[in-house]
Parts: C-alpha cells; sequence; structure tokens
C-alpha cells in the first residue's frame, strides 16, 4: 500500500509498503480522508516525539514510521477480542495510544497516561491506505456526518476538551490568541458554549470572514495595539479567559497582558522552546494558567457539533489533496503559506 512515511528532518517520503497486520484487540480500518495536524507541521521541520532513536516507552517503534492521526475510514477487519463493532462500520479514532493501568487511566485520564503514546507518533498512523489501532480508540461516525467533514471532529475536540477544564463560558469575554485549526476549535467550543463575546487575534486578517461567521470578532497585530483594544472591547475590565494557541513568547505574553486579574490563560499552543514568562504581571494578578492535553470523549461531542451545523466545514477545510501530493501541497504549503490555511486534509480513499 501507499503510504507517506516520516524519516526524519524535512524528509516524508510516499512509498510502498506492507499493509498492516491485525492484531488481538484491533481493528483494521480502509482510510478515507486523513488530516494534517500542526504537530505533524513540527514534526516535519524537526523531530519534537517522534522516536527517532529511543524506542517509545509504550509501543517499542522508532523511525521510520508513518505519520498521520486524524482520519475516518470504514472497518475492514477485527481481530480476536473486539467485541461491539461490526466490518463496514463509519468510524473515526480518539489518536491516543494508552496503557490502561497507571493511575490516569484508572480514572479516565487517559489523555495524561504515564506512557502516553499517538497514532502517527509513536505508531504507523493514518497517511496510508490502511491502518490498524485499538478498539479502544474507535469512534462511530453519524450518519448524518460524512467522512469527509468527520476528519474534523479530531481537531475540535481539543478545543472542547480545553473549554471543560475550565469550566462554566457562559456570560464570559473571551480571547483567542491565533488563527489556525486549534483556536477555530476554542472558538467553536466557546461559542457552542454560552460565551459572551469573543475576540480572535492573529498576524492577518484572511481568516476574518471565517470568524465572523462563527460569531466572533477579529484584530490584526499588524494593524492595531491589542493590549489598548482589548481594554475598549472589555470597558477596562479585560478577558475572563485567554486561550493561547500559538506558542510563542510573543503570544504567551499577549495572552497574560490581556487577562484580568484572576482570569485564566488557557495554554494550548506547542511550543518549540521552553517559553520566557513574566512572573511579576502573572503574580501580581493572582492570573491562572491552565494547560490542556489533546483530550477524553470529546470527539463524540465534537461529531454532533458537525452534525448538528455548527461548524462550517467547507470553510475550515481549505484544502483537498491526494496522498502523493502530501509534501509539497500539503506540509510545504503549511510552512510557506500558513496563514491561506485552517485545515489541509488528504484523501486517501
Amino acid at each position: 500500500m501507499k503510504a507517506a512515511v516520516w524519516y526524519g528532518h524535512k524528509d516524508i517520503r510516499v512509498e510502498d509498503v506492507p499493509e498492516p497486520k491485525i492484531k488481538d484487540n484491533m481493528v483494521k480500518i480502509k482510510v478515507a480522508y486523513a488530516g494534517i495536524c500542526g504537530t505533524d507541521k513540527h514534526e516535519y521541520l524537526g523531530p519534537n516525539f517522534i522516536p527517532a532513536q529511543k524506542p517509545h516507552r509504550l509501543t517499542g517503534r522508532t523511525a521510520p514510521l508513518i505519520m498521520g492521526h486524524e482520519f475516518t475510514g470504514e472497518i475492514v477487519e477485527i481481530g480476536p477480542g473486539v467485541k461491539g463493532w461490526k466490518i463496514g462500520e463509519r468510524v473515526s479514532a480518539s489518536g491516543s495510544l494508552v496503557c490502561g493501568q497507571c493511575d490516569y487511566c484508572q480514572i479516565g485520564k487517559y489523555n495524561i497516561c504515564e506512557k502516553l503514546g499517538f497514532n502517527g507518533v509513536s505508531d504507523d498512523g493514518a497517511f496510508a491506505e490502511y491502518i490498524v489501532v485499538p478498539s479502544y480508540q474507535l469512534i462511530r461516525i453519524p450518519d448524518e456526518v460524512s467522512l469527509r467533514d468527520a476528519v474534523l471532529a479530531e481537531p475540535l475536540a481539543c478545543g472542547i476538551h480545553a473549554s471543560k477544564l475550565i469550566g462554566d463560558l457562559k456570560g464570559k469575554r473571551i480571547v483567542i490568541v491565533g488563527t489556525g485549526m486549534i483556536a477555530v476549535s476554542c472558538l467553536i467550543a466557546a461559542k457552542a458554549k454560552g460565551a459572551e463575546s469573543i475576540l480572535v487575534i492573529g498576524r492577518n486578517s484572511k481568516k476574518t470572514n471565517l470568524i465572523k461567521k462563527i460569531g466572533a470578532e477579529f484584530i490584526s497585530t499588524k494593524e492595531i495595539d491589542v493590549v489598548t483594544y482589548v481594554k475598549e472591547w472589555s470597558e477596562n475590565k479585560m478577558a475572563d479567559v485567554v486561550f493561547e494557541c500559538v506558542g510563542t513568547d510573543s503570544t504567551l505574553d499577549l495572552s497574560i497582558k490581556t487577562a484580568k486579574n484572576a482570569g485564566i490563560i488557557m495554554v494550548m499552543g506547542v511550543f518549540e522552546k521552553k517559553p520566557i514568562i513574566d512572573m511579576n504581571l502573572l503574580q501580581e494578578g493572582e492570573k491562572i494558567i491552565m494547560t490542556s492535553q489533546a483530550y477524553v470523549d470529546e470527539m463524540i461531542e465534537a461529531l454532533e457539533y458537525i452534525k448538528q451545523g455548527i461548524v462550517p466545514c467547507e470553510d475550515v477545510i481549505t484544502s483537498e489533496i491526494a496522498l502523493e501530493e502530501i509534501v509539497e501541497k500539503g506540509f510545504e504549503e503549511m510552512v510557506t503559506n500558513s496563514s491561506n490555511h485552517i485545515k489541509i486534509i488528504v484523501k486517501i480513499s
């Protein structure tokens, strides 16, 4: 079968590899669509999580690995021990590989499993014609949701999970720093959970129409003094909650400055280097930094959002490419023209 295999820095090769074999408690899925995630871009530019030399603590795998963890498809084979699933069912998968035995798994917080891994990062993923996954990952796709649209459920679940960690957002003033897929997932979740007003902050205005369609205001850091604007926008109260969805020193600093005293900064961005934090500003206002790791069962809620039409899928999916084009029109496009895209998806079959 054809697959996109990660070998190292900017070295992803679409090549013929053997089809994965079914194992106990696992299912084989014919992949229909797969999404390119911001994490995938980080891996393309340089290894962060893919084990290049030391075997992964859970899977024992090292590179080369097939990438991809956001996907949809149909079950084509069921392994021994799998119950409750049948061939032909349309599914997605949570992506998290877990031990099932540590304290966190035992209380249902498997997203912070002590041996946590991910499809496409710690074991072979979905940029391929077929993928084999543990049955505990499976999520049924409602009949009303297409396989194409359902590929958005995995990243949308991240914003929903982060919102749940924060708590009640009804009537709150929300600032979102960033305009990528994770920022959009936070925007959709905050809107669905009753936020009073939402302000999205980014470097350019190419995504203004989508942001307005979902129900938020956009301002550009290139055109305006953001902190001053947030003061006016909030009537000097600043934001109750700020979602940091980029992962740089400057965006974290901006998030701290735009949060009110005792406000919450939810850090969603992936940092390529350790950030420098203005601890005095944080401490003097008793501002709270929270973090969010993936999700638990929020993909089910995300699929319901898509089913209800809450998610403008045609606007969020900004490009559809073939597997053979994944490097040039996928990863390189995300690196050189990221402002033009929210989600690039790969049509596999």
